[in-house]
Protein backbone atom coordinates (compact mmCIF):
# COMPACT_ATOMS: atom_id res chain seq x y z
CA UNK A 1 0.00 0.00 0.00
CA UNK A 2 1.41 3.48 -0.76
CA UNK A 3 2.12 6.07 2.06
CA UNK A 4 -0.80 8.49 0.35
CA UNK A 5 -3.10 5.85 0.86
CA UNK A 6 -2.00 4.65 4.15
CA UNK A 7 -2.91 8.50 5.26
CA UNK A 8 -6.07 8.50 3.87
CA UNK A 9 -6.93 5.30 5.52
CA UNK A 10 -5.34 5.88 9.24
CA UNK A 11 -7.59 9.25 8.94
CA UNK A 12 -10.58 7.12 8.14
CA UNK A 13 -10.05 4.54 10.90
CA UNK A 14 -9.71 7.50 13.34
CA UNK A 15 -13.53 8.59 12.95
CA UNK A 16 -14.86 4.97 13.36
CA UNK A 17 -18.08 4.97 14.79
CA UNK A 18 -18.54 8.86 14.78
CA UNK A 19 -22.44 9.75 15.39
CA UNK A 20 -23.72 13.73 15.20
CA UNK A 21 -27.45 15.23 15.24
CA UNK A 22 -26.41 18.97 15.99
CA UNK A 23 -28.93 21.08 15.53
CA UNK A 24 -31.33 18.26 14.16
CA UNK A 25 -34.58 19.71 14.19
CA UNK A 26 -38.44 18.02 12.79
CA UNK A 27 -38.51 17.84 8.97
CA UNK A 28 -42.36 15.91 8.36
CA UNK A 29 -39.91 13.27 6.60
CA UNK A 30 -38.97 9.97 8.01
CA UNK A 31 -35.03 9.12 6.88
CA UNK A 32 -33.67 5.84 7.24
CA UNK A 33 -29.89 4.99 5.87
CA UNK A 34 -27.22 2.49 6.82
CA UNK A 35 -24.27 0.94 5.27
CA UNK A 36 -21.76 -1.98 6.06
CA UNK A 37 -18.46 -3.51 4.53
CA UNK A 38 -19.31 -7.14 4.52
CA UNK A 39 -21.53 -9.54 5.56
CA UNK A 40 -21.86 -13.29 5.48
CA UNK A 41 -24.93 -15.64 5.82
CA UNK A 42 -26.21 -19.27 5.72
CA UNK A 43 -29.59 -18.75 5.61
CA UNK A 44 -30.64 -17.05 8.15
CA UNK A 45 -28.13 -17.40 10.39
CA UNK A 46 -25.54 -15.47 10.23
CA UNK A 47 -21.78 -16.23 10.25
CA UNK A 48 -20.30 -12.91 10.20
CA UNK A 49 -22.39 -9.92 10.67
CA UNK A 50 -21.87 -6.21 9.11
CA UNK A 51 -18.65 -4.94 9.61
CA UNK A 52 -18.15 -0.92 10.05
CA UNK A 53 -21.85 -0.50 10.29
CA UNK A 54 -23.34 2.73 9.97
CA UNK A 55 -27.29 4.22 10.22
CA UNK A 56 -29.08 6.65 11.22
CA UNK A 57 -32.72 6.31 13.18
CA UNK A 58 -33.59 3.96 15.94
CA UNK A 59 -35.07 1.02 14.26
CA UNK A 60 -37.66 2.93 11.85
CA UNK A 61 -35.67 6.12 11.05
CA UNK A 62 -35.65 9.85 12.12
CA UNK A 63 -37.80 12.63 11.53
CA UNK A 64 -34.82 14.76 12.31
CA UNK A 65 -31.92 16.32 10.45
CA UNK A 66 -29.19 16.29 9.86
CA UNK A 67 -28.14 13.33 10.87
CA UNK A 68 -25.30 11.97 10.23
CA UNK A 69 -22.93 8.26 11.19
CA UNK A 70 -19.65 6.79 10.13
CA UNK A 71 -17.63 4.05 10.46
CA UNK A 72 -14.64 2.26 9.58
CA UNK A 73 -12.66 -1.21 10.32
CA UNK A 74 -9.16 -1.65 9.60
CA UNK A 75 -9.32 -4.94 7.61
CA UNK A 76 -11.88 -8.05 7.61
CA UNK A 77 -10.33 -11.51 7.30
CA UNK A 78 -13.08 -14.43 7.01
CA UNK A 79 -10.55 -16.00 3.87
CA UNK A 80 -11.11 -18.18 2.14
CA UNK A 81 -15.11 -16.14 2.08
CA UNK A 82 -13.46 -12.99 2.12
CA UNK A 83 -10.87 -10.71 2.85
CA UNK A 84 -10.89 -6.55 2.79
CA UNK A 85 -8.54 -3.97 3.56
CA UNK A 86 -10.46 -0.63 5.32
CA UNK A 87 -13.75 -0.35 5.16
CA UNK A 88 -15.31 3.05 5.60
CA UNK A 89 -19.36 3.43 5.71
CA UNK A 90 -21.59 6.71 6.19
CA UNK A 91 -24.88 7.01 7.01
CA UNK A 92 -26.73 10.71 6.81
CA UNK A 93 -30.03 12.29 6.59
CA UNK A 94 -30.18 16.09 5.42
CA UNK A 95 -32.92 19.07 4.65
CA UNK A 96 -30.66 20.93 1.23
CA UNK A 97 -31.09 24.34 1.15
CA UNK A 98 -33.28 24.17 -1.59
CA UNK A 99 -35.26 22.33 0.20
CA UNK A 100 -34.53 19.07 -1.03
CA UNK A 101 -34.80 16.35 1.59
CA UNK A 102 -32.01 13.55 0.75
CA UNK A 103 -31.35 9.78 2.46
CA UNK A 104 -28.31 8.61 1.47
CA UNK A 105 -25.96 5.46 2.41
CA UNK A 106 -22.63 4.73 1.23
CA UNK A 107 -20.01 1.62 1.52
CA UNK A 108 -16.54 1.57 0.37
CA UNK A 109 -14.18 -1.29 0.68
CA UNK A 110 -10.49 -1.44 -0.16
CA UNK A 111 -8.82 -4.74 -1.09
CA UNK A 112 -11.84 -6.72 -1.69
CA UNK A 113 -10.75 -10.76 -2.03
CA UNK A 114 -13.97 -13.62 -2.30
CA UNK A 115 -13.43 -16.52 -2.82
CA UNK A 116 -9.95 -17.52 -2.45
CA UNK A 117 -8.71 -14.54 -5.14
CA UNK A 118 -12.28 -15.94 -7.70
CA UNK A 119 -13.23 -12.30 -7.29
CA UNK A 120 -10.93 -9.20 -6.16
CA UNK A 121 -11.41 -5.34 -7.01
CA UNK A 122 -9.04 -2.87 -5.67
CA UNK A 123 -11.89 -0.70 -4.70
CA UNK A 124 -15.86 -1.62 -4.45
CA UNK A 125 -18.03 1.32 -3.49
CA UNK A 126 -22.05 1.38 -3.11
CA UNK A 127 -24.32 4.60 -2.80
CA UNK A 128 -27.92 4.51 -2.23
CA UNK A 129 -29.56 8.26 -2.30
CA UNK A 130 -33.04 8.86 -2.02
CA UNK A 131 -34.63 12.40 -2.49
CA UNK A 132 -37.55 14.03 -2.55
CA UNK A 133 -38.59 17.61 -3.78
CA UNK A 134 -41.20 19.43 -5.59
CA UNK A 135 -41.43 16.41 -8.67
CA UNK A 136 -41.63 14.26 -5.29
CA UNK A 137 -39.46 11.09 -4.68
CA UNK A 138 -36.32 10.19 -6.67
CA UNK A 139 -33.72 7.37 -6.20
CA UNK A 140 -30.07 7.27 -7.35
CA UNK A 141 -27.02 5.19 -7.02
CA UNK A 142 -24.77 7.85 -8.62
CA UNK A 143 -21.42 7.19 -7.02
CA UNK A 144 -21.42 3.16 -7.08
CA UNK A 145 -18.24 2.47 -8.76
CA UNK A 146 -16.03 -0.69 -9.03
CA UNK A 147 -11.76 -0.14 -9.28
CA UNK A 148 -10.52 -3.01 -10.92
CA UNK A 149 -12.79 -5.43 -10.37
CA UNK A 150 -11.72 -9.09 -11.48
CA UNK A 151 -14.17 -12.13 -12.00
CA UNK A 152 -12.98 -15.79 -12.30
CA UNK A 153 -9.78 -13.82 -14.64
CA UNK A 154 -12.23 -11.10 -16.48
CA UNK A 155 -12.12 -7.78 -15.87
CA UNK A 156 -15.58 -6.65 -14.60
CA UNK A 157 -16.50 -2.88 -16.37
CA UNK A 158 -16.29 -0.17 -13.81
CA UNK A 159 -19.87 1.15 -15.05
CA UNK A 160 -21.14 -2.60 -15.24
CA UNK A 161 -25.15 -2.18 -15.25
CA UNK A 162 -27.22 -2.64 -12.75
CA UNK A 163 -27.66 -6.22 -11.22
CA UNK A 164 -25.32 -7.99 -13.82
CA UNK A 165 -25.22 -11.36 -12.63
CA UNK A 166 -22.30 -13.60 -13.85
CA UNK A 167 -22.27 -17.78 -12.99
CA UNK A 168 -19.61 -18.74 -10.82
CA UNK A 169 -18.92 -22.44 -12.13
CA UNK A 170 -18.92 -24.97 -9.48
CA UNK A 171 -19.82 -22.29 -6.97
CA UNK A 172 -23.37 -20.48 -7.73
CA UNK A 173 -23.15 -16.80 -8.72
CA UNK A 174 -22.75 -13.69 -8.50
CA UNK A 175 -24.72 -10.27 -8.39
CA UNK A 176 -22.31 -7.02 -9.39
CA UNK A 177 -23.99 -3.86 -8.61
CA UNK A 178 -27.33 -5.23 -6.85
CA UNK A 179 -29.99 -2.66 -6.89
CA UNK A 180 -33.77 -3.33 -5.14
CA UNK A 181 -36.00 -0.39 -5.62
CA UNK A 182 -39.00 -0.30 -3.59
CA UNK A 183 -41.94 1.93 -3.76
CA UNK A 184 -44.91 2.47 -1.03
CA UNK A 185 -47.50 5.11 -0.66
CA UNK A 186 -45.52 7.37 1.58
CA UNK A 187 -42.08 6.78 0.18
CA UNK A 188 -39.70 5.32 -2.05
CA UNK A 189 -36.17 3.02 -0.92
CA UNK A 190 -33.05 1.84 -2.36
CA UNK A 191 -30.63 -0.96 -1.60
CA UNK A 192 -27.45 -1.57 -3.49
CA UNK A 193 -25.16 -4.19 -2.64
CA UNK A 194 -21.73 -3.59 -4.76
CA UNK A 195 -20.87 -7.51 -4.68
CA UNK A 196 -23.37 -10.21 -3.86
CA UNK A 197 -22.31 -13.69 -3.92
CA UNK A 198 -24.74 -16.69 -3.90
CA UNK A 199 -23.37 -20.31 -2.86
CA UNK A 200 -25.83 -23.12 -4.64
CA UNK A 201 -23.10 -25.74 -5.43
CA UNK A 202 -20.76 -27.95 -3.18
CA UNK A 203 -17.77 -26.68 -3.70
CA UNK A 204 -13.74 -27.18 -3.45
CA UNK A 205 -13.63 -24.43 -0.72
CA UNK A 206 -15.90 -26.23 1.61
CA UNK A 207 -18.30 -22.95 1.73
CA UNK A 208 -21.46 -24.27 2.57
CA UNK A 209 -24.76 -24.27 0.21
CA UNK A 210 -26.83 -21.26 0.95
CA UNK A 211 -24.08 -18.75 2.19
CA UNK A 212 -24.85 -15.00 0.71
CA UNK A 213 -21.76 -12.79 0.96
CA UNK A 214 -21.88 -8.80 0.42
CA UNK A 215 -19.44 -6.38 0.17
CA UNK A 216 -20.45 -2.98 0.25
CA UNK A 217 -24.22 -2.52 1.06
CA UNK A 218 -26.31 0.78 1.21
CA UNK A 219 -29.75 1.49 1.82
CA UNK A 220 -31.75 4.60 2.21
CA UNK A 221 -35.46 5.27 2.54
CA UNK A 222 -37.45 8.61 2.43
CA UNK A 223 -40.99 8.78 3.62
CA UNK A 224 -43.52 11.49 3.77
CA UNK A 225 -44.78 14.51 4.26
CA UNK A 226 -46.81 14.73 7.21
CA UNK A 227 -44.74 12.06 9.54
CA UNK A 228 -44.49 13.75 13.17
CA UNK A 229 -42.74 10.89 14.57
CA UNK A 230 -42.82 7.43 14.84
CA UNK A 231 -44.24 4.56 16.68
CA UNK A 232 -43.51 1.19 18.24
CA UNK A 233 -45.63 -0.71 21.01
CA UNK A 234 -47.07 -4.21 21.79
CA UNK A 235 -49.07 -5.88 24.18
CA UNK A 236 -49.31 -9.64 25.91
CA UNK A 237 -51.25 -11.15 28.15
CA UNK A 238 -49.20 -13.86 29.61
CA UNK A 239 -45.32 -14.91 29.25
CA UNK A 240 -42.84 -17.25 31.44
CA UNK A 241 -39.19 -17.85 31.02
CA UNK A 242 -36.07 -18.90 32.65
CA UNK A 243 -33.47 -16.64 31.38
CA UNK A 244 -33.45 -17.46 27.73
CA UNK A 245 -35.53 -20.60 27.84
CA UNK A 246 -39.04 -20.43 27.20
CA UNK A 247 -41.94 -22.09 28.85
CA UNK A 248 -44.72 -20.14 27.69
CA UNK A 249 -44.53 -17.25 25.08
CA UNK A 250 -46.09 -14.17 24.23
CA UNK A 251 -49.60 -14.81 24.38
CA UNK A 252 -51.88 -13.05 21.76
CA UNK A 253 -49.35 -10.47 21.16
CA UNK A 254 -50.46 -7.63 18.75
CA UNK A 255 -48.17 -5.21 17.81
CA UNK A 256 -47.75 -1.08 16.37
CA UNK A 257 -45.72 -0.47 13.23
CA UNK A 258 -43.60 2.29 12.86
CA UNK A 259 -46.50 4.64 11.58
CA UNK A 260 -49.21 3.16 13.33
CA UNK A 261 -52.18 1.44 12.49
CA UNK A 262 -53.54 4.04 10.31
CA UNK A 263 -55.74 4.92 13.39
CA UNK A 264 -57.84 1.10 13.18
CA UNK A 265 -57.68 -1.11 16.31
CA UNK A 266 -55.77 -4.47 15.76
CA UNK A 267 -57.04 -7.10 18.02
CA UNK A 268 -55.35 -10.79 19.04
CA UNK A 269 -57.16 -12.62 21.46
CA UNK A 270 -57.31 -16.28 23.18
CA UNK A 271 -60.07 -18.09 25.29
CA UNK A 272 -57.58 -19.61 27.48
CA UNK A 273 -54.28 -20.03 29.19
CA UNK A 274 -52.79 -22.58 31.00
CA UNK A 275 -48.86 -22.89 32.34
CA UNK A 276 -49.26 -25.93 34.63
CA UNK A 277 -47.83 -25.05 38.05
CA UNK A 278 -47.23 -21.62 37.06
CA UNK A 279 -50.63 -18.98 36.03
CA UNK A 280 -53.18 -19.87 34.36
CA UNK A 281 -56.40 -17.01 32.97
CA UNK A 282 -59.53 -16.92 31.23
CA UNK A 283 -59.54 -14.83 27.86
CA UNK A 284 -56.92 -12.61 26.83
CA UNK A 285 -57.98 -9.50 24.61
CA UNK A 286 -54.50 -7.31 23.50
CA UNK A 287 -54.80 -4.32 21.55
CA UNK A 288 -52.57 -2.20 19.40
CA UNK A 289 -53.44 1.32 17.73
CA UNK A 290 -51.27 4.25 16.31
CA UNK A 291 -51.57 7.07 14.03
CA UNK A 292 -49.10 9.73 12.93
CA UNK A 293 -50.26 12.72 10.55
CA UNK A 294 -48.40 16.08 10.27
CA UNK A 295 -48.50 17.59 14.08
CA UNK A 296 -48.78 14.10 15.87
CA UNK A 297 -47.69 10.60 16.50
CA UNK A 298 -50.00 8.70 18.75
CA UNK A 299 -49.98 4.92 20.20
CA UNK A 300 -51.88 2.93 22.88
CA UNK A 301 -51.44 -0.97 23.60
CA UNK A 302 -53.90 -2.88 26.05
CA UNK A 303 -53.92 -6.30 27.70
CA UNK A 304 -57.18 -7.23 29.19
CA UNK A 305 -56.98 -10.63 31.16
CA UNK A 306 -60.22 -12.10 32.97
CA UNK A 307 -59.84 -15.08 36.33
CA UNK A 308 -55.95 -14.25 36.71
CA UNK A 309 -54.28 -17.18 38.74
CA UNK A 310 -50.64 -16.99 39.39
CA UNK A 311 -48.65 -19.81 41.53
CA UNK A 312 -51.65 -21.78 42.72
CA UNK A 313 -53.90 -18.18 44.33
CA UNK A 314 -51.03 -16.43 45.30
CA UNK A 315 -52.43 -13.59 43.18
CA UNK A 316 -55.56 -13.50 42.02
CA UNK A 317 -57.65 -11.03 39.86
CA UNK A 318 -61.39 -10.77 38.44
CA UNK A 319 -59.55 -8.83 35.49
CA UNK A 320 -56.45 -7.31 34.84
CA UNK A 321 -55.60 -5.16 32.23
CA UNK A 322 -52.81 -3.17 31.15
CA UNK A 323 -52.68 0.07 28.91
CA UNK A 324 -49.55 2.01 27.94
CA UNK A 325 -49.85 5.03 25.90
CA UNK A 326 -47.26 7.40 24.05
CA UNK A 327 -47.65 10.45 21.91
CA UNK A 328 -45.44 13.38 20.44
CA UNK A 329 -46.77 16.54 19.47
CA UNK A 330 -44.65 19.50 17.99
CA UNK A 331 -41.74 17.48 19.37
CA UNK A 332 -42.73 16.61 22.76
CA UNK A 333 -43.23 13.20 24.17
CA UNK A 334 -45.63 12.31 26.67
CA UNK A 335 -46.50 8.78 28.23
CA UNK A 336 -49.41 7.40 30.54
CA UNK A 337 -50.22 4.48 31.94
CA UNK A 338 -54.26 5.80 32.78
CA UNK A 339 -56.88 2.52 31.97
CA UNK A 340 -54.57 0.30 33.87
CA UNK A 341 -56.34 -1.63 36.26
CA UNK A 342 -56.64 -4.86 38.96
CA UNK A 343 -60.30 -5.60 39.83
CA UNK A 344 -60.61 -7.76 43.23
CA UNK A 345 -56.80 -8.21 43.00
CA UNK A 346 -55.54 -10.33 46.02
CA UNK A 347 -51.93 -11.67 47.47
CA UNK A 348 -52.14 -14.52 49.64
CA UNK A 349 -50.29 -13.07 52.92
CA UNK A 350 -50.89 -9.25 51.87
CA UNK A 351 -54.24 -8.42 53.29
CA UNK A 352 -53.49 -4.70 52.54
CA UNK A 353 -53.32 -5.38 48.91
CA UNK A 354 -56.31 -4.33 46.95
CA UNK A 355 -57.46 -3.10 43.53
CA UNK A 356 -56.08 0.22 44.10
CA UNK A 357 -52.33 -1.10 44.87
CA UNK A 358 -50.37 1.57 43.91
CA UNK A 359 -48.04 1.62 40.98
CA UNK A 360 -44.56 -0.16 41.00
CA UNK A 361 -45.60 -1.69 44.80
CA UNK A 362 -42.58 -4.46 45.03
CA UNK A 363 -43.20 -7.60 47.59
CA UNK A 364 -40.79 -10.15 48.93
CA UNK A 365 -42.97 -13.61 49.31
CA UNK A 366 -41.13 -16.12 51.48
CA UNK A 367 -39.84 -19.26 50.12
CA UNK A 368 -40.64 -17.88 46.18
CA UNK A 369 -38.98 -14.48 45.25
CA UNK A 370 -40.30 -10.61 44.33
CA UNK A 371 -43.54 -9.74 43.25
CA UNK A 372 -43.89 -6.74 41.41
CA UNK A 373 -47.53 -5.11 41.15
CA UNK A 374 -48.44 -2.51 37.98
CA UNK A 375 -45.14 -2.31 37.37
CA UNK A 376 -43.94 1.00 34.85
CA UNK A 377 -41.12 1.29 33.51
CA UNK A 378 -40.33 4.26 31.84
CA UNK A 379 -37.86 6.16 29.43
CA UNK A 380 -37.76 9.44 27.20
CA UNK A 381 -39.67 8.07 24.58
CA UNK A 382 -41.13 4.32 26.14
CA UNK A 383 -43.32 3.04 28.81
CA UNK A 384 -44.24 -0.51 29.62
CA UNK A 385 -46.61 -1.83 31.95
CA UNK A 386 -46.44 -4.90 33.46
CA UNK A 387 -49.16 -5.24 35.67
CA UNK A 388 -47.96 -9.01 37.80
CA UNK A 389 -44.63 -9.56 37.32
CA UNK A 390 -43.02 -12.58 39.76
CA UNK A 391 -39.55 -12.92 39.76
CA UNK A 392 -38.24 -16.68 41.30
CA UNK A 393 -35.04 -15.58 42.90
CA UNK A 394 -34.86 -18.04 46.12
CA UNK A 395 -35.14 -21.87 46.50
CA UNK A 396 -38.88 -23.12 46.78
CA UNK A 397 -40.92 -26.20 47.76
CA UNK A 398 -42.82 -26.02 44.48
CA UNK A 399 -39.49 -27.43 42.28
CA UNK A 400 -39.33 -23.82 40.36
CA UNK A 401 -36.20 -22.80 39.28
CA UNK A 402 -34.71 -19.99 40.21
CA UNK A 403 -34.31 -17.59 37.68
CA UNK A 404 -37.80 -18.14 36.42
CA UNK A 405 -39.69 -15.41 35.68
CA UNK A 406 -43.45 -14.63 34.76
CA UNK A 407 -45.24 -11.64 33.16
CA UNK A 408 -49.50 -11.28 33.15
CA UNK A 409 -50.70 -7.93 31.35
CA UNK A 410 -47.99 -6.50 29.85
CA UNK A 411 -48.35 -3.50 27.44
CA UNK A 412 -45.78 -1.20 25.76
CA UNK A 413 -45.89 2.19 23.88
CA UNK A 414 -43.35 4.66 22.65
CA UNK A 415 -43.10 7.84 20.22
CA UNK A 416 -39.94 9.25 18.47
Amino acid sequence: MNKSKTIILLALAICAGLTSTINAAETGFLFSANAYGTRVNVGNVVKSGPTAQSGIGRGCGTTKAPQHSENTVVSVNLAPTVTTDVVFTTADGVVLQNGTQRARATAETYGANLLAGLITADVVKAVSTITHDAGGFHTSAAGTQFVNLVVAGNLVSASTAPNTRIELVGLGHVIINEQITKTTTRGKSLTVNGIHVVISQANVLNIKVGTHIIVSHAFSTLSGPDISGTLDGFAYGTQANVANLVISGRTAKVSVGCLGTGGKVKTNQILQVQVPGLVSVGEVVDTAQGSVNGTSASAETTSTIQAVNVLADLVRATVVKADAHASKVNGTVTLSDSGSSFVNLSVKGFANINANVAPNTKLTIQGIGTLYLKRVIRTQTDIEVRMIELVINQQNTLGIKIGTVVRVAVAHASAH
